[in-house]
């Protein structure tokens, strides 16, 4: 999958993924955790950060009061162990940067300098042509 020109908001989820770079969007298995589809993963349906949301009145967690709760600290140790990716770290960023901001981070951080394909979290490769991402 190409690299959007620009990555939708509706793409970073409450917890700090951004789902557009994930691996199971990109091979077209999830829409993304904010995204209205019956094709959702079974963890996207059942995720309870996302269900916690509404009772807080926001929409990311770095967003809330209660931020960084136990829920978001086992849901990174998991992220962590899964796709060596810290959604904890990447969703305290959402307190110091605006989304949009993050957004366009993102695109620039993982669209591969090669072909122009998504450098999936997971692999840590470009989706198209295989390429590594550089630390």
């Amino acid at each position: 999958m190409k690299m959007p020109e620009k990555i939708d908001t509706i793409m970073y989820a409450p917890c700090g993924m951004n789902c557009a770079l994930c691996n199971k969007h990109v091979k077209g298995d999830c829409p993304g955790c904010l995204i209205d589809s019956p094709n959702k993963t079974k963890s996207a349906l059942k995720c309870k950060l996302r269900a916690c949301l509404p009772k807080k009145r926001v929409k990311y967690c770095g967003r809330c009061s209660e931020f960084p709760c136990k829920l978001i600290k086992k849901n990174d140790k998991n992220s962590i162990k899964r796709n060596n990716y810290s959604t904890l770290e990447s969703a305290k960023r959402i307190k110091n940067t605006g989304i949009n901001k993050i957004m366009t981070m993102d695109h620039d951080e993982w669209m591969c300098p090669s072909c122009g394909g998504i450098i999936t979290i997971q692999e840590q490769k470009c989706s198209e042509c295989g390429l590594e991402k550089e630390d």
